[in-house]
């Protein structure tokens, strides 16, 4: 039999020629590199030996082609995975074979990258239950031009609709009750709309709700501009029903709490949407591309097969190269990395934000538990990112705390009334701001501080911002509930919030936590 060693020595992939006995009569330069003597069988990982030699033993004995898949020591001496196809060569007697290895470990590692990109959009998918379905608010989103795209299930349950009733439809026309007249309210009287296409900040606004069955009920609205990933708009609204006890304590504190997830659904979804969006284009491309790349080695293995015979040489490279002009190697090769790694990064990204926001959404039972502070903080600053990054700097110096005796999920609410705070008493200011915020032992409490530069507070209204509905924003920028909702918190925790301010330096407000539970005393 001979050998073409020329022609076997150009193909990227490892080929052997043997006796019937399974000794070596011919290697290539790629099969030589690894490392196999007497037979090819010894560049096998060891783990993968054994049930190689049995597969192979049998194919043999039967005398026909076959093809398994194991681990080859390659130039390096490391192992890489390879598609191996073994063939009986010609009609001599007795048989020799021939072993053909194609290195399919790239072709494996994108399957897995495009198997966890798939996972992680479920994840991410998760995410719009975290924020939605498990909201006690109801909550639905329309597009730029009012029309509904999404509801969650508060909001099914408090209408009375289902969701897929009303997709498309314009949520003026199906939430608003007509005039006492009987005659459709004009769609330029409708506060969510003009609102929410405004592009103003996030407002609270009260309506009047009309359910299925034509029953109508007060509301507390919170509406956010939305700008998605793919650049349009639309808005994010938020409400409650507030017909009994409009005027209680507790409906005070969910006010305030509908207002901070107004603002935080529209960052939010912000900052969920863009990754999502290069995501699914990069795994689109690098599904393409596999393709592509997967017909191109069939080519290659197309021009290897014994029974080309006497084909030419030159027409073998004929085909493999048009096969390389139609994947079009070069750009494939610089452009699959970079998908990869944007995608990465962008299943990063949402993999963080989901799990802050699971965290973030701890649901307290009515007995305290102790909690890690610090993750709290960490936590909050991330779910809120959207509302600081544009406006200041953070800067974190946080000290090793206990666990502490608490409601988490409270705290985290005061936490981020805090923060965003901060970030509002920073937008008018000249450059970039910036938020410092602390934690420490002192004594049997812990303090946390919640610190910025910017205008301050003037000393004959510090004590007032504690009392309800108390605010010094601009009208429909806050509800004046935010502060009271972190004394009434910390007076639940027999702890305390005090402010310090010096007008033209910034502000802090310092918080004092009982590690225990119980009054404790600072050092």
């Amino acid at each position: 039999m001979s050998v073409d060693a020329h022609l076997l020595a150009a193909v990227p992939h490892g080929i052997w020629v043997m006796s019937a006995s399974g000794e070596v009569v011919y290697a290539n330069p790629r099969a030589q590199q690894c490392g196999a003597g007497q037979s090819w069988l010894s560049a096998v990982h060891p783990q993968d030996a054994e049930a190689v030699r049995r597969e192979v033993a049998a194919a043999q004995s039967r005398l026909e082609p076959y093809e398994l898949t194991c681990r080859l020591r390659v130039s390096d001496g490391s192992f890489r995975r390879h598609a191996v196809h073994l063939a009986p060569a010609g009609d001599d007697r007795p048989v020799r074979w021939i072993a053909t290895a194609t290195d399919i470990s790239d072709r494996d590692e994108t399957h897995a990258l495009l198997e966890t990109l798939v996972a992680e959009r479920a994840q991410a998918e998760a995410f719009r239950s975290v924020i939605m379905e498990d909201l006690a608010e109801g909550l639905f989103t329309v597009d730029g031009d009012g029309n509904i795209t999404s509801m969650n299930r508060a909001a099914r349950e408090m209408l009375g609709w289902e969701e897929k009733e009303l997709l498309g439809l314009s949520a003026h026309a199906a939430v608003h009750a007509p005039a006492r007249s009987g005659t459709a309210r004009p769609d330029r009287e409708c506060e969510l709309r003009r609102i929410g296409m405004s592009g103003l900040s996030v407002q609270m606004v009260e309506e009047t709700f009309t359910r299925r069955d034509g029953s109508t009920f007060e509301v507390v609205c919170s509406i956010a501009p939305l700008s998605r990933g793919d650049g349009s708009s639309g808005a994010v609204i938020t409400f409650r029903d507030v017909t009994e006890a409009r005027r209680a304590e507790l409906e005070a504190r969910h006010d305030q709490k509908l207002e901070s997830l107004g603002r935080l659904s529209a960052g939010l979804a912000h900052e969920i949407n863009t990754p999502i969006q290069f995501v699914g284009d990069n795994t689109r491309f690098l599904a393409d591309a596999y393709r592509d790349m997967l017909e191109l080695l069939l080519v290659y293995r197309a021009c290897m097969e014994p029974k080309l015979g006497e084909v030419q040489w030159s027409e073998r490279t004929r085909r493999a190269q048009e096969a390389e002009d139609k994947a079009d190697i070069e750009y494939l090769a610089a452009e699959i990395p970079t998908a990869v790694s944007q995608s990465l990064e962008g299943v990063e990204r949402v993999a963080s934000l989901v799990r802050a926001m699971k965290s973030f959404s701890y649901k307290d039972s009515t007995e305290k538990s102790y909690a890690d502070l610090n993750e709290a903080i960490r936590t909050t600053l991330t779910v809120a990112r959207n509302e600081v990054k544009y406006v200041a700097d953070v800067r974190l110096e946080l000290g090793d705390l206990p666990d502490v005796l608490c409601h988490r999920g409270d705290l985290n609410q005061v936490f981020l009334n805090l923060l965003v705070n901060a970030a509002d008493a920073l937008r008018d200011k000249d450059g970039r701001g910036e938020i410092r915020i602390r934690s420490a032992v002192q004594g049997s409490t812990v303090v946390i501080g919640f610190a910025d530069n910017g205008p301050g507070i003037p000393e004959e209204i510090q004590q007032s911002i504690f009392e309800p509905f108390f605010t010094t924003k601009e009208v429909g920028k806050g509800t004046g509930q935010g502060l009271a909702l972190a004394r009434a918190v910390l007076e639940q925790h027999n702890g305390s919030i005090e402010v310090h301010s010096t007008v033209g330096t910034g502000t802090e407000f310092v918080l004092r936590l009982p590690i225990d539970g119980e009054p404790g005393t600072a050092a």
